[in-house]
């Protein structure tokens, strides 16, 4: 699985991307989101070979985000598929280095497209407490539903998320909008 943007290609991770991947640990906001983070190439490379089991399998949960003109990692983004409940729950990052340039908006929003081009969901849902992860959401065409209090343990405390969320038919009746002459 594929996805291809102006810029960049959503496709499944490589053993080629693990120091682009390592690299990108050195972000605290990146490093949290693997659990304990990455520590070696080596650990990172174990991590890459689950993922590739995991497209032998047929299951693209988590696709690289690659800058299309070196194919070069600058992110990831999981596309968490709940099939019995019509919702897809999307978590992504960019690395530090490529931030600020539209990336993160250009592959949620391709996202978003495919899943409902494919009819994977009704909705398409991300929770974030990050301020700059909520505008890549917004400018994706996700809203803010609310605030999940103390969702998340954080260190020795617990940390408030936001949640986003788009259903398939406000995508038809925003195209549905565009169309209005």
């Amino acid at each position: 699985m594929v996805i291809h943007t102006p810029r960049l290609a959503l496709r499944p991770v490589e053993q080629s991307d693990a120091p682009a991947l390592l690299d990108a640990m050195r972000c605290p906001l990146v490093h949290q989101m693997h659990s304990d983070g990455f520590h070696s190439l080596a650990h990172v490379q174990r991590y890459i070979d689950v993922l590739i089991g995991e497209y032998a399998q047929g299951k693209f949960r988590t696709l690289g985000i690659a800058h299309k003109p070196e194919d070069k990692l600058i992110g990831m983004i999981t596309i968490d598929e709940q099939a019995v409940f019509s919702r897809v729950e999307l978590g992504y990052w960019i690395h530090l280095d490529w931030r600020n340039e539209g990336y993160a908006t250009e592959a949620v929003s391709a996202v978003v497209e495919d899943c409902f081009a494919k009819g994977r969901a009704n909705r398409i849902q991300a929770l974030t407490s990050n301020p700059a992860s909520a505008r890549v959401l917004e400018k994706a065409g996700l809203r803010y539903e609310g605030t999940l209090r103390q969702y998340f343990g954080k260190g020795n405390g617990f940390a408030d998320v936001r949640m986003y969320a788009v259903l398939q038919g406000d995508c038809r009746a925003g195209a549905a909008q565009k169309n209005i002459p």
